[in-house]
């Protein structure tokens, strides 16, 4: 009779070791899983909490964007950027004194970010201005570590106007965020916004991902 009781009692034990087990992993799971519903649906927070960046509803893949690097020509594998965050800057022509801000001011942001900076990228893309016109570079002096990229082909530079919204928003006060699945999904007017501002979203996003982005 002993031995029966234990034989019936271990299934009971058993299944609520399970429920235990999958209470925990709900309990750790929750925070970042709510944060990144939160982030991309901001109006669900309280009225005091906003992002102060322009999301991009939905999210838009940028993985089909045929660009290539300005130095070497090759194309660029998307797939080397999947689980960073990605800050992007736009160009139409040559990088005037307003885009190299753009991208100094970029490199401020990462930086301020201290160790979460190693889970960020910063990408520039040139597009020519004119169908008879090759921009000219950027000096990268004090740049390093900004892929600079470029479109030659009439479809991608097409691709890229209407991904970025390039007709309804000016590319040359703007900071693009592509989120860790290659998705095009938050902008940032860097005229408009304080660093601080942008600096708090940043953290906030990188804080949500942080159970779900292995950075480097």
């Amino acid at each position: 009779m002993e031995m029966k009781s234990m034989t019936t009692a271990d299934p009971q034990v058993a299944k609520k070791n399970r429920y235990t087990l999958l209470a925990l992993v709900a309990i750790f799971a929750m925070p970042p899983l709510l944060g990144w519903l939160f982030i991309m649906n901001p109006h669900w927070l309280p009225g005091t909490t906003i992002n102060h960046g322009e999301l991009i509803h939905p999210p838009r893949p940028v993985s089909d964007l045929q660009l290539s690097f300005i130095e070497t020509g090759q194309p660029l594998d998307w797939s080397e950027l999947r689980d960073k965050w990605v800050f992007a800057v736009i160009s139409n022509g040559d990088c005037d004194q307003q885009c190299l801000s753009q991208l100094i001011h970029i490199r401020q942001l990462r930086k301020a970010l201290a160790a979460d900076r190693r889970r960020v990228e910063r990408i520039f893309i040139q597009l020519p201005d004119t169908a008879d016109h090759t921009p000219v570079p950027p000096p990268m002096a004090g740049l390093e570590g900004t892929l600079l990229l470029k479109s030659d082909n009439p479809g991608t530079l097409q691709a890229v106007r209407a991904l970025f919204e390039l007709e309804q928003v000016d590319a040359s006060s703007h900071m693009f965020i592509i989120d860790p699945r290659g998705d095009l999904m938050m902008r940032h007017n860097l005229v408009q916004l304080k660093p601080k501002e942008i600096l708090k979203d940043l953290e906030m996003l990188l804080k949500a991902s942080a159970n779900w982005v292995q950075g480097e």
